[in-house]
């Protein structure tokens, strides 16, 4: 099944409103995917009565001289807010994306800010 895109909010000085979007059921364990140049971080809410973790890979092809890489790993607490990020070089896959794994949908949203240049 094919990831559910997510698109980069900027962060600017003026403020903006942060749009959370529901993580799509359909899309775990598959999850999200968003594009990135590496000044992005996200945020997730936990709006659930149990913990859920977000699993963030990191590219295989990174790993250097062969060895194995450790995915990053964010456990958010019921009914908790978390942010995490950015992520460097290691974190995008080979199209471009950092892809987003999640336990479970129920009652979690993510969104993803983008730090200007």
């Amino acid at each position: 099944m094919p990831r559910t895109a997510l698109t980069p909010q900027a962060v600017t000085r003026a403020g903006a409103e942060l749009v959370l979007g529901a993580v799509d059921a359909a899309a775990s364990p598959n999850g999200n995917s968003f594009p990135t140049n590496g000044r992005e971080f996200v945020v997730i809410k936990n709006g659930d009565s149990a913990s859920h973790t977000c699993t963030i890979p990191v590219n295989p092809a990174s790993a250097p001289d062969g060895l194995p890489v450790t995915s990053r790993t964010v456990t958010v607490p019921a009914g908790k807010t978390f942010t995490a990020g950015p992520f460097p070089d290691a974190y995008r896959q080979n199209d471009g994306n950092v892809y987003l794994n999640w336990d479970s949908a129920t009652q979690m949203t993510v969104a993803v800010l983008r730090i200007p240049s």
